[in-house]
């Protein structure tokens, strides 16, 4: 988990970019904008491109979850995606793959200083994610990722397929 959270650093301090579209694009990874129905999007590795393929219905708050999440994928599973990878096949609740995407998603999307600045106010789940803009998932892997570091902050019952809803 540790090794996760160092790659989601360094690919900020390697690529990092104005947003998380950016730093993609600065990784090598395809950004496109689709409609897709219910799917809030999908990676592809196919003949040595790289995509990130995302609804353009979300807010902008999702859309750039979702990027997170997918680049995560880009840059941890990426031999596995021998075409796309969908949610409803490879990556499901329980998957070790979609755990680690979303712990790579918010350790790129929030700075330890951000959350911890915003946990001596408040510490409820709900209000963080309202004040940081984030779903509470990406905030409760967040906390996950600085427990880890030390801290001992109680998080239970966060599901791991909330970018399926």
């Amino acid at each position: 988990m540790r090794q996760i959270i160092e790659l989601a650093k360094e690919t900020a301090g390697k690529y990092g970019g104005a947003n998380v579209f950016e730093t993609a694009e600065n990784a090598g990874v395809k950004v496109w904008f689709r409609k897709l129905g219910s799917l809030k999007g999908f990676y592809l590795y196919e003949n040595g491109v790289r995509y990130i393929v995302i609804n353009e219905e979300l807010d902008e708050s999702m859309k750039t979850v979702v990027c997170a999440h997918e680049l995560g994928h880009d840059q941890l599973h990426r031999e596995l995606s021998g075409g796309k990878i969908r949610e409803t096949t490879l990556f499901l609740e329980n998957s070790k793959t979609e755990r680690e995407a979303n712990l790579f998603a918010a350790s790129l999307l929030i700075s330890d200083n951000d959350i911890l600045s915003e946990l001596e106010d408040e510490s409820s789940l709900d209000v963080l994610a309202a004040r940081l803009g984030y779903p509470r998932e990406i905030i409760a892997y967040k906390l996950k990722a600085l427990n880890l570091e030390g801290f001992e902050f109680n998080i239970s019952d966060i599901k791991h397929d909330f970018l399926k809803e």
